[in-house]
C-alpha cells in the first residue's frame, strides 16, 4: 500500500554517520565533520538543575505544552532578546526538539496541495516535513555569486495561488548565510502584501560570527501576527541529545492546532530536560558566548585548510557551524563516479573524514559538499591539515 511516508528518505547524513561509526567501532580514527552535533558539554547550571529535578522526583507527566517555569523563561527571552510581541507564556509550545516543532507547524498550517517557499539548498528535513503535511515545497535557488542571499525578488516570483507560507532559516543550514535586516524587511513586506504566513527557524540564532546580527523576522512590523517561530536548545546550549525546542505562535487558531498536535504526538517533553532548559535560559550565558567564539576559531581553521585544497571552493559562513563548498568540474572522481557522493565516499575511505553530499540538501546541489565544524577543535584541525594532501592525491 502506498503511503506518503514512502516519499521520505532515510537521510544521506545518517548513512554517512553510520559508515563512520562502523569504521570507528573497528578501531579506525574518524573525523566527524558530517553532522551538526555540538562537541561541548551542556552548561553546568543546566546540568545541576536536571540533577536536582531527578532528586526531587520530577519524573512524572507534565503539562503537554511545557512546565510553567520553562514557558515563562522562554516568554521572557523571546520578548526581551528577540523583540517579539507575544501576549504571554500560553503562546509558547515546548517541543521534542526543533524537529518536532517543525513537524507540528507544517501539520497545523497546510492543507493538501498548499505550497511553502523555502531556500535551496536547505536542510532536507524541512521539505520532507512539508510533504508529510500534504504540502508542496517550492525551492528558491540561493546563488554562490550572490553570497547565497535569500533574494526577495526570487521569493516573490515563486508565489502562486496555492502559496501558504514562506520558510526562513537564519543562520542558514547548510551555507551559514545570515539574512540581514534589510532583506528580512523586504521578505516581511512580501508576506504582508500577499497575505502569507512566515515560518522562521532560528535554531542557530546564537552561533553568529564577525559581529553579524541575528534578526528575528517576527519582530518586524510587517511580520507581526503572521510569523510562527521555532527555536532549539540543541545548538545554543549543546543540548542536542536532550531534545528540547519551542514554538512561538500568536494566532489563536494555529496555537490551538499546535496544542492538539503536541498532545497527540509527544504529549509533553521529558520532564527533567525541561527543568534543565529553564535553568539554561534563565542562567548566565557565558557558555553560549564561549561556544560561539570557539566555533568561529574552528571556522577559520577549516576554511584555511579548504583554501589550500584542490577541487573545492568554500563559502566562508557568517553563522551556524557548517561550511558549504562547490566541487570543481575537474574533480577526477572516485570508484568510477564524479558526483558529490564520490567525494564524500573518497574522504571517508581515504582519510576517515566525514562530510555530507550536496544532493542531501535539495535539487540541483549535486556539485556541492558540506562540512560541519561542530565536532571538537582537534578534529577540525586534523581534518584541515589532511584535506589538502588527501584531495591532491585524488589526481593519482
Amino acid at each position: 500500500m502506498a503511503n506518503i511516508v514512502d516519499q521520505v528518505s532515510l537521510g544521506a547524513i545518517v548513512q554517512v554517520r553510520d559508515r563512520l561509526l562502523d569504521q570507528q567501532a573497528k578501531g579506525r580514527k574518524i573525523l566527524r565533520l558530517e553532522s551538526g552535533d555540538p562537541s561541548f558539554d551542556i552548561p553546568a547550571h543546566a546540568r545541576e538543575a536536571m540533577e536536582k529535578a531527578l532528586r526531587d522526583g520530577q519524573t512524572h507527566y507534565t503539562a503537554s505544552t511545557g512546565i510553567p517555569a520553562l514557558r515563562q523563561a522562554i516568554h521572557r527571552k523571546v520578548t526581551t532578546e528577540n523583540k517579539l510581541e507575544v501576549p504571554g507564556p500560553d503562546n509558547v509550545i515546548v517541543t521534542n526538539g526543533g524537529m518536532n516543532g517543525l513537524y507540528i507547524i507544517f501539520r497545523a498550517l497546510l492543507d493538501p496541495g498548499d505550497e511553502v517557499i523555502l531556500p535551496n539548498p536547505m536542510w532536507t528535513e524541512i521539505a520532507e516535513n512539508i510533504r508529510l503535511a500534504g504540502g508542496v515545497p517550492v525551492p528558491v535557488r540561493l546563488r554562490a555569486e550572490e553570497g547565497y542571499l535569500y533574494a526577495p525578488a526570487d521569493i516573490e516570483a515563486a508565489i502562486t495561488a496555492r502559496t501558504r507560507a514562506i520558510f526562513i532559516n537564519t543562520p542558514h543550514n547548510p551555507t551559514g548565510m545570515v539574512v540581514r535586516r534589510k532583506t528580512m524587511e523586504e521578505i516581511a513586506a512580501i508576506a504582508e502584501k500577499h497575505n502569507l504566513l512566515l515560518v522562521s527557524d532560528e535554531a542557530y540564532e546564537h552561533v553568529i560570527f564577525d559581529g553579524e546580527e541575528h534578526v528575528a523576522i517576527g519582530s518586524l512590523p510587517a511580520a507581526k501576527g503572521r510569523t510562527i517561530t521555532v527555536h532549539s536548545l540543541s545548538k545554543t546550549y549543546a543540548m542536542s541529545g536532550l531534545r528540547l525546542g519551542y514554538v512561538i505562535a500568536t494566532d489563536d487558531l494555529i496555537l490551538m492546532r499546535l496544542k492538539k498536535l503536541v498532545r497527540c504526538t509527544i504529549n509533553g517533553v521529558n520532564s527533567v530536560t525541561q527543568y534543565g532548559a529553564a535553568a539554561a535560559i534563565n542562567g548566565p550565558q557565558d557558555a553560549t558566548l564561549a561556544m560561539a567564539a570557539e566555533y568561529q576559531a574552528r571556522r577559520d581553521i577549516l576554511f584555511a585548510g579548504l583554501e589550500k585544497s584542490p577541487y573545492v571552493k568554500a563559502f566562508k559562513p557568517s553563522g551556524a557551524f557548517y561550511m558549504w563548498a562547490s566541487i570543481s568540474p575537474d574533480w577526477p572522481g572516485y570508484q568510477g563516479k564524479t558526483d558529490d557522493w564520490s567525494m564524500t565516499n573518497y574522504l571517508i575511505d581515504q582519510a576517515g573524514i566525514g562530510s555530507a553530499p550536496g544532493s542531501a540538501f535539495g535539487p540541483d546541489n549535486e556539485g556541492y559538499i558540506r562540512f560541519a565544524f561542530s565536532c571538537s577543535t582537534d578534529q577540525v584541525r586534523a581534518a584541515a591539515e589532511l584535506l589538502p594532501s588527501v584531495l591532491q592525491a585524488a589526481k593519482a
